[in-house]
């Protein structure tokens, strides 16, 4: 099992989410701390050196790994003008 360690941004921008959409979210990160390997779950992005998992197809998590302390760091979420900061 995985420890889920948001930062100050992915917390801001999940209250912005409707709650409907806050529920996916949850979903999505209990699917994550509960992989074997978070990494396979996301697309690597080399530019940014991070993983993006896919929510729908606007919508999505960007997140780090850190194996030796077994915790995934949560970073940004909701659609790719909130996660990237352009469209």
């Amino acid at each position: 099992m995985w420890l889920l360690a948001p930062n100050t941004k992915f917390i801001k921008q999940y209250k912005l989410l409707s709650s409907q959409f806050q529920e996916r979210v949850d979903s999505a990160l209990d699917e994550l701390a509960k992989s074997e390997n978070p990494t396979k779950l996301g697309d690597y992005k080399t530019s940014l050196k991070v993983y993006a998992y896919d929510l729908d197809k606007s919508n999505r998590i960007i997140y780090s790994v850190d194996f030796s302390n077994n915790t995934i760091e949560l970073r940004r979420v909701g659609d790719h003008k909130m996660t990237y900061g352009k469209d």
